[in-house]
C-alpha cells in the first residue's frame, strides 16, 4: 500500500511529446502548453517532458523548455517531471539539463542499461549516481524508470547507499521494442518486490488505450499516458490529443473505483513538498 493514500486514488501523467520519430505518433507541430493544460483539465497532475527545440527534436538547450514551465505554470498546478534521458552524443551534464529549470518537482531516473530499438539505451552505475545526486542536491524527487527486474533491485542498492529516498516512485516501462514485453504476470512479480510504501505507475509503449492499463488500475498502480508512448485509443482510433487520451482513463478509473487526483494530493502521496508560488 502507497504511503498516505487510499486505494482509490489514481495519479495520472501524460507524456504529451513524441520522440525522435515524432511523425509516427503526432502530425505537425505541437503547441505543448496547450497540450499539458489540456491534459490538466482532463485529470492530468503530472507532466513528463523532456528537453526539445520548436521541431520536437532533442536539445541540451534548454531555452524553449524554459518557456514551456513558465507557461504551463501561469496557468496550472501541474507537477513537471523533466527527463534525464537524452541521446548518445549528450554528456552526463547535458542529459540533467531538464532539472536545471525552475519550476520541476521530479525527475526521471533510468536504473540500468536496456537493449531498446536497434541500440542500447546505456545508464552504468556511474551515470545513475551522477544523476541522483544531481536530483537530491536540487531537491527534485526521483521516478525511477523500471524495464526489467534487476532495475528493481539497482533501486534498492542506491536507497542504501543514500542516494534514494523513501517512498520510492517506480515507473514501470514495459513493451519497448526489444526489450520486456507487458504481461499481468510481470506487474504482479514486479510489485510484489518493490520497496513497502512505494507508489508505481505503468507506462507502456504503444497501448491501445485504457484497455492496456485495466491491471494497472485494478491493482493500485497509476497511469503515465500520451503521444510520447503511444497515440491510440481503445477502439484503435489516434487520439487527437493528449487530453483524449487522459480522459479514457479518468472514464476507466470510474467503472473501477479509482478516484483520479488533482496535482496537490498527488504531491501528498509522491512525497514531493509543493510547488512555490
Amino acid at each position: 500500500m502507497e504511503k498516505g493514500k487510499t486505494m482509490e486514488d489514481l495519479i495520472i501523467c501524460v507524456a504529451p511529446v513524441a520522440g525522435e520519430n515524432q511523425s509516427e505518433k503526432f502530425q505537425g507541430e505541437m503547441d505543448v502548453v496547450r497540450e499539458v493544460i489540456r491534459s490538466y483539465d482532463s485529470g492530468a497532475s503530472i507532466a513528463h517532458l523532456h528537453v526539445r527545440d520548436g521541431r520536437g527534436i532533442q536539445t541540451a538547450d534548454p531555452t524553449c523548455f524554459t518557456g514551456q514551465v513558465r507557461g504551463i505554470h501561469s496557468a496550472c498546478r501541474i507537477i513537471i517531471e523533466g527527463s534525464t534521458g537524452g541521446t548518445p552524443e549528450h554528456s552526463l551534464e547535458q542529459r540533467c539539463v531538464a532539472i536545471t529549470v525552475p519550476g520541476i518537482e521530479m525527475g526521471s531516473l533510468n536504473m540500468g542499461s536496456v537493449n531498446m530499438a536497434g541500440g542500447v539505451y546505456q545508464n552504468p552505475f556511474s551515470d545513475i549516481r551522477y544523476y541522483s545526486e544531481q536530483l537530491m542536491r536540487k531537491g527534485i524527487k526521483p521516478s525511477l524508470c523500471i524495464f526489467d527486474l534487476s532495475m528493481i533491485n539497482n533501486a534498492g542498492i542506491f536507497l542504501d547507499m543514500g542516494f534514494l529516498e523513501q517512498p520510492l516512485i517506480y515507473n514501470f516501462v514495459l513493451d519497448v521494442p526489444e526489450a520486456l514485453p507487458y504481461s499481468r504476470d510481470v506487474i504482479e512479480f514486479f510489485t510484489g518486490r518493490i520497496k513497502e510504501d512505494s507508489v508505481w505507475f505503468l507506462t507502456r509503449h504503444h497501448a491501445k488505450g485504457a484497455l492496456g492499463f485495466m491491471d494497472a488500475l485494478e491493482l493500485g498502480g497509476h497511469v503515465r499516458v500520451g503521444y510520447e508512448d503511444g497515440p491510440f485509443l481503445s477502439n484503435g482510433d489516434r487520439a487527437k490529443s493528449n487530453a483524449k487520451l487522459v480522459d479514457e482513463i479518468v472514464r476507466a478509473a470510474q467503472e473501477v473505483g479509482r478516484k483520479v487526483v488533482d496535482p496537490d494530493r498527488a504531491r501528498e502521496i509522491l512525497g514531493i513538498p509543493g510547488l512555490k508560488g
